[in-house]
């Protein structure tokens, strides 16, 4: 359900926080902050991990043996294939999405990648929506189809079209799929709040049709993150995250995931070790670190973030629109005055720190059409709802009235051209 306040649209998850701790085999699990906290500290069965307090870094390439034997039996040989570090970020992530399998990744796109080309090949078709994050489109559009691959766009979040897209998919496969011939498959690709219109996918609603037509749900949940959203739990088969933003959190690292069942999650593996697009062990332990403070962080930000865009919404004279989210760290906003009115924004800012990523402790700003979605041409961002003026803030853990000071009077400054 979307709650319009003047021109502030929440966009509401009604499946938000309602997985947090549950009961299994009458044992009661470790709710998400405890699961954080203690991220890279129990994984089982490796035994490089080292001490609770004192965690290693293995930067070793290569790994030496003895014997053949100890080689056969050696869970590490070569980085690229694996390493101790890159396997507590993959195990602590998998956790906190309730997972059953994790791969740590060298980017969100890494992840996307390796999801990607793991589960489809040439003749398969993937439907996404346009309004994804740029460097995702670009991916789809640019690469995805040099392989054969049918990319269709549309709005893939809304569930009747969506409906209708996998009906006319189904019909032209359908003696392959009563035939169980797995050689033809569909798949989503979707974002949990997209990126930069913060709209809030239904995917339990998206599951479903997916299911009705055979089609595979990949669900990008970096801005959801796994406190606010469980898409697996919900029905997606894969998820997938750039942890360079929320849980990575201090713009010190880069790094992806792919999370959900075994079976799928070492087809992206597969791709991952042929492609290098493993991740670094130091990026690996930047970004288990990060992860114990994951709650404290992200409630912080989305408190404030969500004091803010009302604030920003209240600018009713130089504020077209406010797209923002509950339990979200990230909200945007168009300004009248289109690119000239948000450059006039961006000038006037101080302590707000205009930067082409989110996600970290500081507040930061972008223009995502000369950033995150300049590869798409005015014509089509236009087309999309992404419009000249359009800014997105991602909201760190500074204090509200310091960030209301700055932002506010910058705000205020697209309508003046003195």
């Amino acid at each position: 359900m979307d709650v319009r306040v003047g021109e502030l649209v929440l966009h509401e998850d009604e499946g938000a926080g309602k997985e947090n701790g549950h009961q299994e085999n009458g044992r009661k699990e470790p709710r998400y902050a405890t699961i954080a906290a203690q991220a890279g500290f129990c994984q089982e069965g490796n035994a490089f991990s080292g001490t609770k307090h004192g965690k290693a870094i293995f930067t070793a390439s290569v790994y030496e043996f003895e014997t053949l034997e100890e080689l056969r039996a050696s869970t590490y040989s070569y980085r690229r294939l694996g390493n101790p570090n890159s396997d507590d970020l993959a195990h602590a992530l998998a956790c906190l999405e309730s997972a059953e399998s994790g791969l740590a990744t060298s980017s969100g796109m890494g992840a996307v990648v390796a999801t990607v080309l793991g589960l489809l090949k040439g003749g398969d078709t993937v439907f996404v929506h346009g309004d994804t994050y740029g460097g995702t489109f670009s991916f789809f559009e640019q690469d995805v189809r040099r392989f054969g691959i049918h990319v269709e766009m549309l709005d893939v979040m809304d569930v009747l079209q969506l409906d209708s897209a996998l009906a006319r998919w189904h019909h032209q496969h359908q003696q392959q799929l009563e035939g169980r011939n797995d050689d033809v498959r569909a798949l989503v690709f979707c974002e949990s709040i997209t990126n930069p219109l913060i709209r809030v996918a239904d995917v339990p609603g998206m599951s479903a049709v997916c299911r009705k037509h055979g089609a595979l749900l990949v669900v990008d949940n970096t801005f959801g993150t796994p406190l606010r959203r469980k898409p697996l739990l919900q029905g997606a088969n894969i998820v997938v995250h750039s942890a360079t933003k929320f849980i990575g959190g201090h713009s010190d690292l880069i790094a992806g995931a792919v999370v959900g069942p075994a079976k799928l999650v070492d087809r992206a593996r597969g791709v991952a070790h042929r492609w290098g697009l493993t991740i670094s062990p130091f990026d690996a332990w930047l970004c288990t670190r990060s992860i114990r403070t994951l709650q404290v962080r992200m409630e912080r930000a989305w408190v404030t973030a969500e004091r803010l865009a009302e604030r920003v919404a209240a600018e009713e004279r130089a504020v077209v629109r406010v797209h923002a989210a509950p339990q979200c760290a990230v909200f945007s906003f168009e300004v009248a005055g289109g690119a000239e009115g948000a450059s006039r924004v961006f000038d006037k800012l101080s302590l707000i720190k205009i930067a082409p990523s989110l996600g970290g402790v500081t507040t930061t700003v972008s223009h995502p059409a000369t950033s995150s979605h300049v590869s798409l041409g005015a014509a089509e961002r236009a087309r999309l709802g992404i419009p000249d003026g359009l800014i997105r803030i991602s909201v760190g853990v500074e204090d509200v009235e310091d960030l209301a000071h700055d932002l506010l009077p910058a705000v205020r400054a697209a309508v003046c051209h003195v």
